[in-house]
């Protein structure tokens, strides 16, 4: 049986094209919109990313970066140190900077005189809404003796650096969290020799960590964890197992 391959011909429907040309345009509308959203967002994300750490650490009030000015930002970036202006053959202040991608380590030190160091560390992270948190952490003291000082948490917007304390880092952890369960109160007490601090970049991606080092091989047997770590997820900080 031959099949007849004569195309039918199709009418159109004229009554139904103002209909058909209405829902066009509300099609059209809502790809526009949702295309410009995308691209809002997606702007947004490539501006507050594309802030460099150098950019960020110029923002840092003077307070938190140990009353380094502006122009000695500037120096510190371009030289990677930077002496203060006031001291003498006898005691003088400097400090020595190095960055990476996305972290900045500062190591404030006397050449002469004192023996002390104080270490402030800077790393930003990306939230999921494209935005920046900046974590700040300092800790010092003498080089076999030091503690952790100060963790903050900021939200970098427009240029300037505003707390944000919700971030989930604790400011310090009690050094007897790092040891083992059922010890007697006198070692828990003991305890608050051991050295302690924050370091921003562990192995681990994406990961901040707080550290114990004991300053003897008699306190290393009653360490349980010599870390705790913890993990950005976009939003804030959580605390890991390992």
């Amino acid at each position: 049986m031959r099949r007849n391959l004569k195309a039918e011909k199709k009418t159109i429907d004229w009554d139904k094209l103002p209909d058909l040309k209405k829902s066009l345009g509300v099609s059209a509308r809502t790809m526009k919109k949702q295309l410009l959203t995308l691209l809002f967002f997606f702007t947004l994300t490539v501006l507050s990313f594309g802030q460099s750490i150098e950019e960020i650490f110029k923002a840092l009030p003077l307070a938190y970066a140990n009353e380094l000015t502006l122009e000695a930002k500037d120096s510190l970036i371009q030289n990677g140190t930077y002496t203060f202006p006031g001291g003498d053959e006898v005691e003088s202040l400097k400090c020595d900077y190095t960055s990476e991608k996305d972290f900045i380590r500062m190591i404030y030190s006397f050449p002469s005189g004192q023996s002390g160091i104080l270490i402030i560390e800077l790393r930003k992270f990306e939230k999921i809404d494209g935005s920046l948190a900046v974590v700040y952490a300092k800790f010092g003291g003498a080089r076999r003796a030091y503690e952790q000082h100060t963790l903050l948490t900021f939200d970098y917007q427009d240029s300037s650096l505003r707390l944000n304390e919700n971030l989930g880092l604790p400011e310090t952890i009690e050094p007897y969290q790092f040891l083992k369960d059922n010890l007697p109160d006198s070692v828990k007490t003991e305890s608050r020799n051991l050295n302690t601090s924050y370091n921003l970049v562990p192995e681990e991606a994406n990961s901040v960590e707080y550290l114990v080092n004991p300053e003897t091989n008699q306190s290393e047997e009653l360490i349980k964890t010599d870390r705790f770590l913890f993990t950005w997820n976009g939003v804030r900080f959580e605390k890991s197992e390992k």
